[in-house]
Order: structure tokens, then C-alpha cells, then sequence
């Protein structure tokens, strides 16, 4: 507890592979969000996180590279949610699923012009009506993906192109195609 980020990453965790720089990381699996690695000073624990905007959580910490697209993490995050839902409730069931499809449009660059504001409601009212955390915390990991990573969610959509290389790989873009 109180450890910073960085000094379990590099120290404890023996850093990233050689050439590699730290992208973002989550200090408590999806359910916390994706932090900047200009946040990686932050403290382990409950406060300094919340402040921070994300929560301790599991602590189960998911660091990722220069490699990691961030909006194809946010996908996994959401589809692995969905997966887990018990299907009780309505928000988290239908709401999960709604996520896990608009991102994989997103991934391969395609979004209509109201997809950003559905996003919001969406996460809004799973945060509101879920019934359990899952549903309520369901949301985060894109949340934060599109607070502190825009600019890759928009080469997605804008550019059909992913930074990291990760999305549209073995697929061809095809120009004027969205």
C-alpha cells in the first residue's frame, strides 16, 4: 500500500521488455479504468486512486506498451463484462452487449455521428439501473479510453487506422469505405 505505480511496474515487476515504453496501465483490471502512463506515479491505495479517478479494486494491475491499442483493450474489457453478466438485469445484459458491438464497429472504423453521445448514455444509465457492480462498472474501461486516449479512438473512426497496428490487421481498407 502507498507503493507508486511506476516502482511496481520497473522495480517489482521487472519493467517492460527492452525498447518498450509504458502507454497505460490498470491498477485494478478493467473494472479501474486505463491510466495515462503520466499517472504511473500514483500511490497504491484507496485514496490516491480515487483521486486519480479509478479505484483499487482487485489490484490486479494490467500494464500495457507502446503495442496496446487502447480502444481494442477497452473491447476485451467491455466483451469480457458481457460474458460475465448473469443476464439478471436489463442495463447490464442488453447494455454490455450494445457496448461490446458499437466498439467492434469502432475497431474497424466505422461509427455514426450519434455513437459518441449513445455511448454516454448507455454508460450512464448501466452506472444508475444495473443491479451489481458488474453492470454499474462495466463502462469504465471505455470511459477512461476515450478520456485519455481520443486521439486513438479517432484514427479509428476518422482515418480507418489503428496507432498501435493492432486493429484492421489482415484486412485490407479499402478507400471511401466506412
Amino acid at each position: 500500500m502507498g507503493t507508486p505505480i511506476s516502482e511496481l511496474i520497473f522495480h517489482y515487476a521487472g519493467g517492460l521488455e527492452p525498447g518498450r515504453t509504458l502507454k497505460a496501465f490498470a491498477p485494478s483490471g478493467p473494472s479501474s479504468g486505463f491510466l495515462p502512463a503520466s499517472m504511473a506515479d500514483v500511490p497504491l491505495d484507496f485514496k490516491s486512486l480515487a483521486a486519480a479517478g479509478s479505484m483499487m479494486g482487485s489490484g490486479a494491475l494490467i500494464v500495457c506498451d507502446d503495442r496496446a491499442c487502447m480502444l481494442d483493450m477497452a473491447l476485451n474489457a467491455v466483451r469480457f463484462f458481457r460474458n460475465e453478466s448473469c443476464g439478471k438485469c436489463v442495463p447490464c445484459r442488453v447494455g454490455t452487449q450494445k457496448m461490446a458491438d458499437m466498439l467492434t464497429s469502432w475497431t474497424k472504423g466505422v461509427r455514426s455521428a450519434s455513437d459518441h453521445i449513445l455511448m454516454n448514455e448507455l454508460s450512464e444509465a448501466m452506472k444508475l439501473t444495473s443491479i451489481c457492480g458488474l453492470g454499474q462498472i462495466a463502462p469504465a474501461p471505455i470511459a477512461s479510453v476515450l478520456k485519455y486516449f481520443p486521439d486513438e479512438v479517432e484514427a479509428h473512426i476518422a482515418r480507418r487506422e489503428c496507432l498501435a497496428g493492432v486493429c484492421f490487421a489482415g484486412s485490407p481498407v479499402i478507400a471511401g469505405v466506412a
